[in-house]
């Protein structure tokens, strides 16, 4: 147990809810990414019960200091989405661990400034400065096509990235 303890010092973790269940990033920088992922709730996710349940797990495990999620306010997300933000400030709070909120207009800031402003540029940024995931760019999605399962890694990864970018 004190090798966990010893790895999961000063972490962040950014958690983007979605329609499947939530995109997480843990970080110790901006691009020092220890693990991210997607955690899919199956049956989809109608009530935040079993995706609380899911992000209460990883938070166990990781014990990270710090939680980056969207601003539950100015969110444009599903009710069910904008409550679980709401419920994940109150989790967090519980657990002494620090919550940071940020807007889609914060992160356009922040990749502004790589040239970068749809979901497919941000991933080829993330892609070329963050050797965690050099191996998992998704394909460029067409206008009829859904957004890939991995999307929501780069979602919370862009979100982490916002954090440590606007806190310096």
């Amino acid at each position: 147990m004190s090798q966990i303890s010893n790895y999961t010092t000063g972490l962040t973790i950014a958690i983007f809810p979605n329609g499947i269940g939530f995109g997480y990033a843990v970080m110790k920088d901006a691009l020092s990414v220890e693990m991210a992922n997607v955690v899919a709730i199956k049956p989809r996710p109608v009530l935040n019960d079993k995706t609380l349940e899911k992000i209460r797990e990883k938070i166990a495990y990781y014990e990270p200091s710090t939680m980056v999620i969207e601003d539950p306010i100015k969110a444009s997300k599903s009710k069910r989405v904008a409550k679980l933000l709401k419920q994940l400030t109150v989790l967090a709070k519980e657990r002494n661990i620090k919550v940071y909120t940020y807007t889609r207009s914060d992160i356009r800031f922040v990749f502004s400034n790589f040239k970068a402003h749809t979901k497919h540029e941000i991933a080829q940024v993330i892609t070329k400065q963050v050797p965690y995931m050099k191996n998992r760019m998704m394909e460029k999605r067409r206008c009829f096509e859904g957004e890939a399962f991995i999307t929501g890694a780069f979602d919370s990864i862009a979100l982490g990235i916002t954090h440590f970018y606007l806190i310096d």
